[in-house]
């Protein structure tokens, strides 16, 4: 007969460290979306960190599940259930990188993976919800963010300081707005799903590369490029932008913005790779990440970076491929 210590110690405890890290990180942002709604986009880096440094992967889904039925269980009696079950939507995203590590498929491989995978995670997610209540989320969503250009055109209104001449412009600024999103806001959401993916890979594979190193399979962010015919996708979409009028004109619009994200992020990995070989002091950096991001014309600079890349080469990466 198995002793009853024996089977406790097979079992594990229910609640481990790394049970409760799982819990805090998806509670946070349901409890405190103003402080940390922004980790939602992040939450398949945990979920591919607990998968790549476990022992056992089912000891891992474990730990994952009690931490998850934690954060479910606080979830419910704050009454934001829904919120917690969007949080889920980045599982099968963290367990997508898992996969695409263990197999060692390219950054680039991953990361084709990891957006068909959200992409069809959130579809889901947004179909049945709309379904439940009702609505239609893509018209809802719309009308929301219309909504709110309306509302931010009347606060300026009633602000009695603001000069006539500078209230005008604003207004015409925001009518442009509300006239560009529903033409581009098929774009802007591929785009999110984009930047979605790209960022989490992104973290997890910094992290794992200083938690564990031995398990990363995917070279330093800096060494990143996207595959060379993915700048016809950017030539395509260019041409219907300018030859194309009305519903392709807006196909061509979605498609460049599609294209920006993608460059934008081979444009950080040149600017990276770039600052390690000059072995810049991180402060300097930091102050340049933040320049690049929030200036006005930075991130469509850092674009033009990774489009040039493709064909300039600023990081040797062909000429290393071929002495390899």
């Amino acid at each position: 007969m198995e002793r009853p210590g024996n089977i406790s110690q097979k079992k594990g405890t229910f609640l481990t460290f790394r049970s409760l890290l799982i819990a805090l990180l998806f509670f946070l942002p349901i409890a405190l979306p103003g402080l940390f709604g922004w980790l939602n986009g992040l939450l398949a880096v945990p979920i591919f960190l607990l998968l790549q440094t476990a022992a056992h992967e089912r000891r891992a889904g474990e730990q994952m599940r009690n931490g998850l039925l934690l954060a479910g269980l606080a979830s419910l009696v704050l009454g934001r259930i829904a919120m917690f079950l969007f949080t889920l939507t980045m599982l099968p995203l963290g367990y997508s990188l898992h996969l695409s590590s263990n197999r060692r498929q390219s950054p680039a491989e991953t990361g084709m993976n990891g957006i068909i995978t959200l992409g069809c995670t959130w579809l889901l997610f947004w179909a049945v919800y709309g379904t439940i209540a009702g609505i239609n989320p893509y018209l809802a969503l719309l009308g929301n963010m219309d909504a709110f250009m309306e509302q931010v055109v009347t606060v300026y209104r009633t602000n009695a300081d603001l000069p006539a001449e500078v209230l005008y412009n604003l207004e015409l600024i925001i009518a442009g707005i509300r006239e560009l999103l529903p033409k581009i806001l098929p774009g802007l959401l591929a785009g999110m799903v984009l930047a979605t993916v790209s960022m989490n890979m992104v973290f997890s594979n910094a992290l794992l590369r200083r938690l564990a190193p031995e398990k990363a399979t995917w070279p330093p962010y800096g060494e990143w490029r996207l595959p060379d015919k993915v700048v016809w996708l950017l030539i395509f979409a260019s041409a219907l932008l300018l030859v194309g009028k009305g519903g392709v004109n807006n196909i061509g619009l979605s498609l460049v913005f599609i294209s920006g994200v993608l460059y934008f992020f081979q444009g950080i990995a040149v600017v990276i790779h770039v600052l390690n070989r000059w072995n810049i002091p991180r402060a300097f950096r930091f102050l340049l990440y933040v320049f690049l991001v929030f200036q006005r014309y930075g991130m469509l600079l850092v674009a033009f970076v990774g489009v040039a890349d493709t064909w300039a080469d600023f990081r040797k990466l062909d000429h290393e491929d071929k002495t390899e």
